[in-house]
């Protein structure tokens, strides 16, 4: 019984927000706020037999932006409007010209206090995914963002979130079932 009481007891206690990552020490505080999907299709090469109508559409499709995809959640949906006020998003469009992306896999962030957060990207042999640690005086934390790959490494750190400190968002981009993926995932990191 005794062990029954402590363990409904520790699971009242856990984050209410699965999205929430603490470090050990509680320094860092790394939540998910949410994702922005677009896509770039070329469903259409399935239905042509002619290779150089072939190679024109791909060419004319690469230079298209990416539109969004379906989103219903409200956090999507609040997400598309910041994006849109950031000049990211038109007509439910993605302009990748203008995400001023960075690669490195090291970085800093630094937060509206001024405080600087080291900042690793690598990819992990056990999960065979994307990766970044931040770490923070003694304190560390790692994050899975279950990209497939660092091959094309961007991000950026933009005020998505209005409050003063930037968010990162992460760019997830891979090619699956006749189409480009441009997954936009935000994080919000804190320091206490």
């Amino acid at each position: 019984m005794i062990f029954m009481v402590a363990f409904l007891f520790a699971c009242s206690h856990k984050s209410a927000d699965k999205n929430t990552q603490k470090s050990p020490q509680n320094k860092i505080e790394v939540k998910l706020i949410g994702e922005v999907r677009t896509r770039r299709s070329y469903a259409h090469i399935q239905f042509m037999h002619n290779e150089k109508a072939i190679d024109s559409y791909l060419e004319k499709q690469r230079k298209t932006n990416p539109t969004l995809d379906y989103q219903p959640d409200s956090i999507s949906r609040y997400l598309i409007k910041q994006f849109e006020k950031l000049g990211l998003i038109k007509n439910e469009e993605l302009l990748l010209r203008n995400f001023k992306k960075q690669t490195g896999e090291k970085t800093v962030y630094t937060d509206s206090s001024g405080r600087e957060i080291s900042l690793v990207f690598y990819h992990n042999q056990v999960t065979d995914r994307c990766h970044f640690k931040l770490l923070f005086a003694a304190d560390s934390i790692e994050i899975n963002t279950e990209a497939g790959t660092m091959q094309d490494l961007d991000y950026a750190f933009l005020d998505v979130n209005p409050g003063g400190n930037k968010e990162l968002v992460f760019l997830d981009d891979y090619y699956i079932m006749n189409g480009d993926n441009f997954n936009f995932k935000v994080y919000e990191i804190k320091i206490k």
